[in-house]
């Protein structure tokens, strides 16, 4: 990336704190920021507190229990050959959550989950065994944590949690902390996709700065659409699927850490991050495989690529700032040490390329890929959103990824010097926010067009209306649209409408 495009990443929020810095009042230039919610780096500070008026009970269990459908509108089969059409979800669940307080300034949390989906058993269909495990029946453990006060400026929280980092809804660029669960792209808000990790968080509090340490053990990864879905994205040319090895860096063995420094200001926020992790989206490592080698063919190349994670550290911060009715975010990351796939013309015969998911390279045949090369990955945010409405809520969100040092060897491999995302979000309340109403489109660019959609789209339109005390009905419609990213051309057939009955108790 040129300097003049850095500078233009990072010019607001150096104007922003300069206006700061010069003693301008920051209330007359951004207006008030009290009435919107804390970022999550810095509700643990809001949430100890309540510890001390709660109720005496020591114990307090709650859950709800919950009947979800989708039905897809178009009959297709998987790259494995399972087909889908009508009737694709019908799952119960229930989930539980427990909080206990051992002791006036802390608090325990168990949050668990288990689902059983009744379609695989009504559905006279062959699925594969990793679509059976991934779907079918679930057990899991969610947040389990303690956390709770250290003296009068220290936090301590320790267990599998989430920690968001960043102000955006929709789009991720600080928010790197956590895995998504993935398998059905889509279908809900990350704010409900993020799988929480086991970590060591100790947070220090200073005026309006608050320091964050987060030493995290665990090594867990985003859940992927299981081969066999019709969600599945490691497909030959021809459509079938095929099979890559993972290797994945044991728990406890490398210990991901983080640390943030958040400032709380009349109007506006300020965020700064680093980390050294484990990069969640894999790379193709394809080195031990020789394609000159005399009868080289598919299922050797198979046999010796492997998908690996790079070992990255981020750099970044995130601004967020308001004026009336508006709110303004700004986000940017400088990621070092992240490896890609470097390729080559096949100098014989072609092999069988394939697609892959989202970021990965697509192969094609007569690409050999024979080599790695590290890079930095710089990534920006910028967001508005507008409250002006009443019951109301309109937010744009902007994302661009640029690879450094970008070559031809890259180019082959499928990469994109420059990637850029962008994602609508309206909401609106009825009837005393009894229904609650949202439209979301989010538009993936390939051909350097900021509000472009050549790599695809998805649209949902989703509602959720409180039937009573503690029931609710909510239904949607989730919409793909086809395009040059390889995930795009494998949701397209997806379309489905979803329902679901839910009862809190």
């Amino acid at each position: 990336m040129g300097r003049s495009a850095r500078l233009r990443l990072i010019l607001p929020g150096l104007l922003l704190l300069c206006q700061a810095a010069n003693g301008q009042d920051m209330d007359d230039v951004l207006g008030g920021f009290d009435d919107l919610d804390s970022d999550p780096v810095i509700q643990l500070a809001e949430e100890i507190p309540e510890l001390e008026s709660a109720s005496d009970r020591t114990w307090d269990l709650g859950g709800s229990l919950g009947l979800a459908a989708s039905y897809n509108h178009r009959s297709h089969r998987s790259s494995t050959g399972t087909r889908y059409g009508g009737l694709s979800r019908l799952r119960l669940r229930g989930d539980l959550k427990l909080q206990w307080r051992p002791h006036e300034h802390w608090r325990g949390q168990l949050d668990a989950y288990a689902t059983h989906d009744l379609v695989y058993a009504l559905r006279d269909e062959t699925y594969t065994d990793e679509v059976l495990a991934a779907y079918e029946n679930e057990l899991e453990v969610q947040e389990a944590s303690l956390q709770g006060r250290l003296g009068s400026r220290w936090d301590l929280k320790l267990g599998r949690q989430v920690a968001a980092w960043g102000f955006a809804d929709s789009l991720r660029v600080l928010d790197v902390l956590n895995p998504l669960d993935q398998r059905t792209p889509g279908l809900a808000d990350i704010e409900d996709l993020r799988l929480p990790v086991g970590m060591l968080r100790l947070d220090h509090y200073a005026g309006p700065w608050q320091w964050a340490l987060m030493l995290i053990p665990e090594q867990r990864f985003s859940r992927n659409p299981a081969y066999g879905s019709d969600f599945y994205l490691l497909n030959d040319e021809q459509g079938e699927a095929v099979r890559l090895r993972e290797v994945r860096p044991e728990s406890l063995k490398t210990i991901n850490y983080a640390l943030a420094l958040t400032g709380r200001f009349p109007g506006w926020d300020l965020s700064l991050n680093m980390a050294r992790y484990w990069q969640d989206l894999p790379y193709l490592d394809g080195t031990e495989f020789d394609a000159d080698q005399p009868g080289a063919d598919e299922d050797d190349f198979y046999a010796a690529a492997v998908l690996r994670h790079s070992r990255v550290n981020l750099i970044g911060f995130g601004l967020q700032a308001t004026s009336g009715s508006w709110l303004f975010k700004q986000e940017a990351a400088l990621i070092q040490d992240q490896w890609f796939t470097a390729s080559r013309e096949a100098s014989g015969d072609p092999l069988p390329g394939f697609t892959a998911a989202l970021g990965l390279p697509r192969q094609t045949g007569g690409q050999v890929p024979d080599g790695l090369s590290q890079h930095r990955v710089y990534q920006a945010l910028l967001g508005v959103e507008y409250y002006g409405f009443a019951q109301t809520s309109l937010s744009l969100e902007l994302t661009q990824q640029q690879i450094a040092d970008f070559s031809p060897a890259l180019a082959r491999s499928g990469y994109l010097r420059r990637r850029n995302e962008a994602a609508l979000r309206i909401s609106r309340d009825f009837f005393n926010a009894r229904l609650r109403t949202m439209l979301i489109a989010i538009r993936v660019d390939r051909d350097g067009h900021v509000l472009g959609a050549g790599g695809g789209a998805l649209t949902r339109l989703d509602a959720q209306y409180e039937l009573a005390d503690n029931w609710a009905l909510s239904a949607g419609l989730l919409i793909f649209s086809r395009g040059e990213e390889a995930a795009f051309r494998q949701f397209a057939p997806n379309d489905r409408s979803f329902i679901e009955l839910k009862r809190a108790f």
